[in-house]
This record gives structure tokens, sequence and C-alpha cells, in this order.
């Protein structure tokens, strides 16, 4: 269900320009306490104040919130329409729902799937649905096409989702909790709705409004510590959102501006969200996104003050005597005893895993492997906040994105790509760090795609150690990038993740959004 439920929907702005005395306004729902046997929630609260922050940094006045027993399928259909009413030609309205979404049988033949995509509010309950206390999909929807007229734009941000399975199972206890109502949506059966004639939408998509989906169907949309494992709960599409409009290259710009003209376009946000909720999830959530085509440079917000850099260490916890004793040497790790660390190591066996539950490096029994492991982490980060996944992205197959490869299986490696004639250039972190040329290597030519070329295949391969989470590293250059690839060639084969990602951003700016670049997930193991 893209329109409510699966994440993010995105106004598209007016064709004229805004006027000077244009506003935000906001209705911000927060839900986090249910009524069991589903699950309370912990980020939802988080998720508000920090979105309300961001739209006051804004400027935005008008801003009215709903948290748990006050959000009611009433008081937010009478909060949409008086916002309807106070909103004027070029405004910006922004529907905000933190919560639980979930999806019940349908007896409406519209629904293909038979389901019905709805938010349980606080008072739902399970054996005796209250129309009262849930919103159906379609109802949100007719609401925000009838109280708010195509010369009002329309942000709809639903940090929730209905249902779906996951695509990886975990090595580890996972932190994060999902926010998904129901592990059976078939089990149960709505009343019927309100009659309200102002909840039926007419047919077709409403000209203003663009939609980004928090999760894919197939997944949850997620919650849990961010950025670190004792950090307050947060929703991964939120924190998202503020990454996006705070990281900054070494030039200055956002490192989401993937073509370097200090804007954010709607385009280049919905692109930033999809590889930012995958690599804060591990592949188990990504986002997705429709922008039509007069709206994908459209811009809503402007660049947010950059947070004061992190100067603490990595944290590890020791999982054996052996790594107790190796972390007890320098490094760029804080070795803690208890409590919840980014990673943790058992030196005994070889294995470490972070704090999202995925075993992400095997057959390490060193200092200087972790050192790897840890810079490697740093790297992929900086990487994720600079991909451009509208022009380049990286396929990994045959299997579902997320899914373990053992020992011995095939892997192919892809990348699609959308524009003109380009360069393309490929490597791969693997879970140590270790840089891997992958692409162009001897018999492959200059890498050089012709304009129009959408699929580029870059290599067959089988699974080696070492064992855990590789990145592969794709970018596509407007000339061919001699001085770039006999850099990496320099480090291949070497523990120098930093190096190759520095390499990268580099390259990212001397093109001045004439390149781009995508990252792609492979989980390994024996």
């Amino acid at each position: 269900m893209r329109k409510v439920l699966a994440g993010l929907a995105i106004a598209a702005a007016t064709a004229a320009a805004q006027p000077a005395s244009a506003e935000i306004r906001a209705l911000i729902v927060a839900v986090s306490q249910y009524t069991a046997p589903i699950p309370s929630l912990d980020g939802p609260p988080n998720d508000a104040a920090a979105l309300k922050q961001v739209l006051v940094s804004q400027g935005a006045k008008d801003i009215v919130s709903l948290n748990d027993a006050q959000a009611t399928r009433a008081s937010i259909r009478t909060q949409l329409e008086a916002l309807g009413k106070r909103a004027k030609p070029g405004d910006w309205v922004i529907f905000y729902y933190a919560g639980h979404g979930s999806q019940a049988k349908s007896n409406d033949p519209g629904e293909t799937d038979g389901m019905d995509e709805f938010l349980p509010l606080s008072g739902f309950k399970v054996s005796k649905p209250d129309p009262n206390q849930f919103i159906l999909d379609d109802d949100l929807h007719g609401w925000l096409v009838n109280f708010f007229p195509t010369s009002v734009n329309v942000l709809q941000i639903a940090d929730a989702c209905h249902s779906g399975t996951m695509n990886r199972s975990l090595v580890a206890a996972s932190p994060f909790k999902r926010r998904s109502a129901l592990d059976n949506p078939m089990a149960i059966s709505l009343p019927p709705s309100p009659a309200d004639p102002m909840a039926v939408a007419p047919a077709g998509d409403a000209p203003n409004l663009v939609y980004v989906g928090a999760a894919q169907d197939n997944q949850f949309a997620l919650e849990g510590p961010l950025p670190r494992g004792d950090s307050p709960p947060r929703g991964l599409l939120t924190y998202a959102l503020e990454g996006a409009l705070q990281d900054r290259r070494p030039n200055g710009r956002l490192a989401a501006d993937a073509d370097d003209d200090g804007k954010l376009s709607l385009a280049e946000l919905a692109s930033s969200l999809e590889t930012r909720t995958r690599e804060l999830s591990s592949t188990q959530q990504w986002s997705s996104a429709a922008v039509p085509a007069r709206n994908e440079r459209s811009v809503i917000f402007q660049p947010l003050k950059p947070p004061p850099a992190d100067e603490r260490p990595v944290e590890v916890k020791p999982a054996d005597d052996q790594a107790a004793d190796l972390l007890g040497g320098k490094g760029p790790w804080a070795s803690i005893p208890r409590g919840t660390p980014d990673l943790t190591w058992n030196a005994k066996e070889g294995w470490v895993t972070d704090n999202r539950g995925d075993r992400v490096a095997e057959n390490l029994t060193s200092a200087e492997q972790l050192s790897g492991v840890i810079m490697k982490r740093k790297a992929v980060s900086q990487l994720a906040a600079s991909a451009d996944e509208r022009r380049i992205k990286v396929a990994i197959g045959p299997r579902p994105k997320g899914q373990l490869y053992k020992a011995g299986e095939s892997v192919d490696l892809a990348v699609t790509h959308k524009g003109g004639e380009a360069w393309l250039t490929a490597f791969n972190l693997a879970g140590d760090g270790t840089v891997q040329m992958l692409y162009p290597l001897q018999g492959d030519g200059d890498g050089r795609m012709v304009a129009g070329q959408t699929r580029v295949v870059m290599a067959r391969t089988k699974v080696v150690p070492p064992f855990g989470v590789d990145n592969v590293v794709a970018i596509a250059t407007p000339t061919e990038p001699k001085v770039l690839r006999a850099a990496l060639a320099r480090i291949d084969g070497k523990r120098e993740a930093e190096v190759a990602a520095g390499l990268i951003r580099d390259e990212l700016d001397a093109a001045k959004g004439q390149a781009a670049m995508s990252l792609g997930e492979l989980y390994t193991g024996r």
C-alpha cells in the first residue's frame, strides 16, 4: 500500500512561483501506546519531536500535534479539514504519522489482494475494532485530496508499515522492532468506516502528490536505536530524512545533492532515502519512490545545520578472553565489558556481529583485521550518503536483496545505468575492509558504456572467504577515470576502505554532478 502506510508522500511544487507569504503547516500524529496484543512502540515520540524540530527550523509556525489517545479517526479528520481551511495557495501542508500500520482481510472487491491497509490507532482492539480507532488508506487519501486543492502542496509522511516478510534471517538478536501491528492480518476483518463523502477521492492521481515508500511490500518498516546501540529508538525513515538534510561532503554541499547545484531536489531526496534506509537496516528495509518527471527538481527542504562530529570511538564488546586481551591494545575502538556495543567480537571463533544482528565478518582473529572492519563501516556510511540510485544501481543476484549466499554459491554482479555515455568502475569492500577490484579487469576493455546502455554485467563469481558483509561500489563517470583506477589498483587487496571511499568522493566532487555512484550489499557465510 503505497499511498499511506508505505511511508513518505511528497507533494509536487506547482509550476508557478511560490508566493512570498507561503507557509508550512503541519499535523503530527505519534502513536506509541497500543492495546494488547498489539505491541507498543518506543520510537514514535522521538520521531515526532525530531520532525517538529526540522519543521520549526524551516520556519513552520502552524503545527498541531496529536499523541496516543488524542489521535482518533475523528480528531485526525477534524484537524486535516481545519488545515485545509487555513492553507493558502503555495503553502506546504504536512501530515505526519509515526506508529503501527497493518492490513486486514477486506470485503471490498476493489482490493485486488483481498486486504485493507489501515492505520491502527491507540485504542484499536483486535477483538472488536472500533471504526473511530483506525483509518483506512483510501479514507486518508480521500481527505488529503478533498481537503486540499492542487494549489496547496501536501507532504504526507507515514513512518509505518503494513505487512511483509524479512529478507534475511539474522545471526544474532536484532535491536529493531517492526512497525506492523498484526502477525496474521487475515485473522480479522474491519467494520465499515463511517459514511463520509470527503473520504472518497476522485479517480486518478492528485497532481500535487508524490509518493516515496518507507519499505518494500515484502518488508517491515523498522524502528531501533540510531545511530548507535545505546541511542534512543527512531524510525529508520524519519532518521534517514534528517540525515539527508544534514550530511555533507568535504566541499560543503549536502551529500545527497547529487548534481552539486546547492539544492536538494525531490528526486535526490527520494534516492537518498532509499540508500540510507537500506544501509541503516542492513538491507532489511529500503524505501521506494514515484516522482513525476515535472517535479523531480522541486525543492521542499532547505539544508539543516550539520550535527557536531561524533568523536566517540566505536565500542566493541569482547565475547571471549582472547578478544578481551586484543582489545586491551591501541586501536580505533573502545573496549566495553557490558552494555550495548557497536560490535561484538569473538576472536577465538573469528566472528564479529554488529548492533543490527548481522555477522559482518568471519575468520577475524587479529586487532589489525578488526581495525579494517571499523574503517570499512565508516567508509560505507560516507559512501551511502552520496549514492545516486536514480542513475546507477548495483544489482546482485540471483537471490533477492539481503539473502545470505553460502560458500561456493554463484553470485551475479551487474549495474543498471541511466544516462548518456559513461565509464564504469567498480570494486568490492570485503567484510574486513579489503579492497577488491571488480571492473574493468583484464579483458573488460575500458569500461565504456554507450548512451542508452542500461545494464552491464560485471562478473559472475563464487562465494569465498572472507565471509561477512561485502559492499560493492560502482561509479559511472563522464570521462575515463584513469587516475581513479590507478589509485584503486594500488590498494587492490589491501585493507584501505577509507582510502577507497575518499577516492570516490573526490571523483564525485571533481565531476560536479556529472558522475553517479551506487552501493550494493552482499551477505556471505559458511
